[in-house]
């Protein structure tokens, strides 16, 4: 999600409705960097999505140069107090309005699980879970 600003101004953003993002949640980052690198050639490298500098977030490639997702190591600073979840891939869908798709969302018996809030200098997201607990995430590049 985060990327250059040149190339944020030459990128229009992913298509309403596409998945345009998967996050990989994990006990050991280095560890998972390993695996993933040598069964699928995947390459990662230190992203500034974190800006605050709260946690170590790793942007990786599935070819062709360009970031299909991220890599981060689950601590109670990303997720919160109270037990942390057990390592999860979690994919994004873009949406054109964060906060009206959790909405109808919720219309609908999904729950919002987080947000929606804000990505500094990315976008805006929302966690929502469907009426059968199965949970993705939304996002607005912007």
């Amino acid at each position: 999600m985060a990327q250059e600003a040149s190339e944020m101004a030459e990128f229009a953003g992913p298509e309403t409705g596409s998945f345009c993002w998967t996050e990989i949640a994990v006990n050991d980052a280095e560890k998972c960097k390993a695996f993933y690198s040598s069964v699928f050639g995947w390459t990662f490298k230190d992203s500034q999505a974190a800006a605050d500098g709260a946690f170590a977030y790793h942007e990786f490639s599935t070819g062709g140069g360009y970031p299909a997702g991220g890599l981060y190591q689950i601590s109670h600073e990303i997720c919160g107090e109270g037990e942390l979840p057990p390592p999860h891939f979690l994919t994004y869908v873009a949406v054109d309005d964060v906060d009206a798709n959790a909405k109808l969302a919720e219309e609908l018996g999904g729950k919002v699980v987080k947000g929606p809030m804000d990505i500094p200098n990315t976008g805006r997201f929302a966690i929502i879970q469907d009426p059968t607990g199965a949970m993705l995430a939304t996002f607005k590049m912007g």
